[in-house]
C-alpha cells in the first residue's frame, strides 16, 4: 500500500514538473515573440523651404517699347524774300497738301500785278486800234485797185495803199506779240505774289517751325518741316532670345500705352545688321500700316506673344542628398512634405550656380522642400518639421 502511494507521488510530481516545463517554454517563446516584433519607427526630424518659381510666368503679351519716326519729312523753304505777317500752323497740327502754313507780305507783288494787267490792256486796246486800222487799209487798197482797173489812178498809189496796208499788218503782228509779252510778265508777277503763300506740300504733321509773324524770310530758308504721316516708321529692339522669332515682313500689334489696347499694326521692314552686344539685344525697323493716330516722336508698345517655358525653381545644394551626381541635364530626386509624410519628386537640373541649382519638373509653386535629408529618407516616411 504504501509503495503504491509512493509511485503515485513520483507521478504526481513528474506530471507537475512537466507542466511547469512546458508553461516557461511556452512563457520564454510569447516573450521572444513580442520582443521580434517591429518597434514603430520614430519620426525623422527635418527643415523645409517653400520652393517658388525662377521664371516670369506672367500672362499676357510682351511689351517691347519703340519709337515712332518719320521716314519721310518735307521740308518747307521760303521761295522769295518777304517778311512774314501770319503764321497759321504750330507744331503737332494736321496740314493736307496746300494747305496755308503763313503768309509773308505781298503788297509789293500786289502793285506789281495791277500794272501788269493795267499794260496788258493798254497793249490789247492799241491792238484792237490796229484792227481797226487793218480793215481800212484793205478797204482803200480794194478801191485804189477799182479804179486803177478802170483807169482813174496809177500804179503807184495801188502800190501806197499796198505798203499801208503791210504796215498794219505788220503793227498788228508786233501789237500781239507785246499782249504775249506783257501775259508772260502778269503771268510770273502773279506766280511770285503766290509764293507769298507758304502751303503744305503733303499730308502729315508740322514736327518744326522756324519762323514767327514779324520776322524776315530770305529765299531757301527753312521755314517748317511736315512730316508723313503714311509714312511712319517704327524702330525698336528686342532681346536676343526673342528676335531669333522675328522676320521681315511679319505683322505686330503696336499700341500707344503699356496697357492700352492694340491702335495700329507694323509690318517690319528690315533688321539692323548689327546687334547690340552691350544690351544683348536685334533692332528692327518696321512701318506703320493703314490709318492711325500715332504721330512721330512718341512711343509705342509692340505686343509679341509671351511663349511661357517649363517652370523652374532655384533651390540649394543641400536640399539635395549628400551623395547625389549633380550635373545638368541629369535626373535626380527631392523630397517633398506632404502632411506628415515626404515623397520623393523627380526633377531635372537646368543649371547650377554656386550654391543654387535650377531645376524644371517635379515641382510646384508653394511646394516645401525638404533640406540636408537624411541618407536613410525613403519615400512615404513619417517627418517632423523643425521649428528651429
Amino acid at each position: 500500500m504504501l509503495l503504491e502511494q509512493s509511485q503515485e507521488t513520483k507521478v504526481l510530481l513528474a506530471l507537475l514538473l512537466s507542466i511547469a516545463l512546458l508553461a516557461g517554454c511556452t512563457a520564454q517563446s510569447q516573450t521572444r515573440t513580442i520582443q521580434n516584433q517591429s518597434e514603430p519607427k520614430a519620426p525623422v526630424v527635418v527643415r523645409v523651404f517653400d520652393a517658388q518659381p525662377a521664371t516670369d510666368t506672367t500672362e499676357g503679351d510682351l511689351l517691347i517699347p519703340g519709337a515712332l519716326a518719320a521716314s519721310d519729312t518735307a521740308m518747307v523753304l521760303a521761295e522769295r524774300d518777304g517778311r512774314v505777317i501770319n503764321v497759321s500752323v504750330q507744331e503737332g497740327n494736321l496740314v493736307s497738301t496746300g494747305d496755308t502754313l503763313a503768309q509773308l507780305d505781298d503788297q509789293e507783288q500786289r502793285e506789281r500785278i495791277q500794272l501788269a494787267e493795267l499794260e496788258v490792256s493798254r497793249l490789247k486796246v492799241e491792238a484792237q486800234q490796229i484792227e481797226s486800222l487793218i480793215k481800212l487799209n484793205k478797204s482803200e487798197l480794194d478801191r485804189e485797185l477799182l479804179l486803177a482797173r478802170q483807169g482813174l489812178i496809177s500804179t503807184r498809189e495801188v502800190e501806197q495803199a499796198q505798203y499801208k496796208l503791210e504796215q498794219s499788218l505788220h503793227e498788228y503782228e508786233k501789237a500781239k506779240l507785246a499782249i504775249e509779252s506783257a501775259v508772260g510778265r502778269l503771268r510770273e508777277v502773279k506766280l511770285e505774289s503766290k509764293k507769298s503763300i507758304v502751303r503744305a506740300p503733303t499730308t502729315g504733321i508740322v514736327t518744326r517751325r522756324y519762323i514767327s509773324a514779324g520776322t524776315n524770310a530770305v529765299k531757301d530758308e527753312k521755314l517748317f518741316e511736315v512730316a508723313e504721316l503714311t509714312k511712319i516708321e517704327l524702330r525698336f529692339r528686342v532681346p536676343q532670345n526673342v528676335g531669333d522669332k522675328l522676320r521681315p515682313g511679319q505683322v505686330l500689334e503696336v499700341s500707344s500705352t503699356d496697357r492700352g489696347s492694340q491702335s495700329a499694326k507694323a509690318s517690319i521692314t528690315r533688321i539692323d545688321p548689327v546687334a547690340d552686344s552691350t544690351s544683348n539685344t536685334f533692332g528692327y525697323v518696321a512701318h506703320i500700316i493703314g490709318k492711325s493716330n500715332l504721330i512721330p516722336g512718341t512711343t509705342v508698345y509692340i505686343h509679341m506673344h509671351r511663349e511661357v517655358g517649363p517652370v523652374s525653381f532655384w533651390v540649394p545644394r543641400a536640399a539635395f542628398k549628400a551623395d547625389a551626381t549633380l550635373k545638368n541635364n541629369s535626373t535626380t530626386t527631392l523630397f517633398v512634405l506632404r502632411g506628415e509624410q515626404v515623397w520623393a519628386a523627380s526633377v531635372v537640373i537646368k543649371q547650377i550656380e554656386g550654391d543654387q541649382v535650377e531645376v524644371v519638373g517635379g515641382l510646384a509653386k508653394g511646394d516645401s522642400v525638404v533640406v540636408s535629408p537624411v541618407a536613410d529618407l525613403h519615400d512615404g516616411d513619417s517627418v517632423e518639421v523643425s521649428q528651429g
